[in-house]
């Protein structure tokens, strides 16, 4: 089984960010995958072999009409794909936009492990319960500002109200933290992709 990894980052010296979903897919048992950049789609065929797909972040912002146009086949994507999608951070807010979401930037960057609360333990948070409170790595400005249509609400922070979706009847989930930075002392994020690969790509 391999996992498409799409890069969302348009400048090559963020890669290292990638490498991190790579380590934390290994982390969790799962080391088979292939990365494209988000600017490959429309000459790129998703294989039998693909199972899932994992969206990574970016330092583009999707308020801003000339970043938005480079995402316009990676959208056009997310609206016809038919195996399990996880968006992380701008990923996330990706599927948002694709599904009618607007996005907005927050008075100040949020940095740093944070406590997200948990209201619809699904799929992706089956190892906890509702009302739940975990522990997860944020770097961002931006969030979702409305939940997209056909979605449900998963999580909330006390920074963003539209901390993790997912969709009523397609396997697609989306998480505004970076759950791929997540540590041994602070393993929340790793879980979350675990039971994204036990739970979503098993179905």
């Amino acid at each position: 089984m391999t996992i498409l990894i799409i890069n969302n980052y348009y400048k090559t010296e963020n890669m290292s960010n990638v490498y991190q979903i790579v380590n934390a897919l290994r982390n969790v048992g799962k080391s088979k995958h292939e990365i494209w950049s988000f600017s490959e789609i429309n000459r790129k065929r998703i294989l039998d072999d693909i199972k899932a797909i994992i969206l990574s972040g970016s330092t583009a912002h999707l308020q801003n009409s000339s970043h938005l146009s480079m995402y316009k086949s990676e959208i056009r994507l997310l609206r016809r794909v038919k195996v399990p999608v996880l968006g992380i951070c701008f990923g996330h807010q990706l599927i948002g936009k694709a599904f009618g979401s607007q996005i907005h930037a927050l008075p100040r960057f949020i940095h740093g492990f944070k406590s997200v609360k948990i209201l619809e333990p699904n799929e992706i948070f089956s190892s906890w319960r509702k009302e739940t409170e975990i522990i997860l790595s944020q770097s961002h400005q931006d969030c979702i500002t409305n939940l997209p249509d056909d979605f449900i609400l998963l999580a909330q922070s006390e920074s963003c109200k539209i901390e993790a979706i997912t969709h009523e009847k397609k396997p697609i989930h989306g998480v505004q933290a970076h759950i791929e930075r997540a540590s041994h002392e602070k393993p929340d994020g790793w879980q979350i992709l675990k039971n994204f690969i036990s739970n979503a790509i098993a179905k």
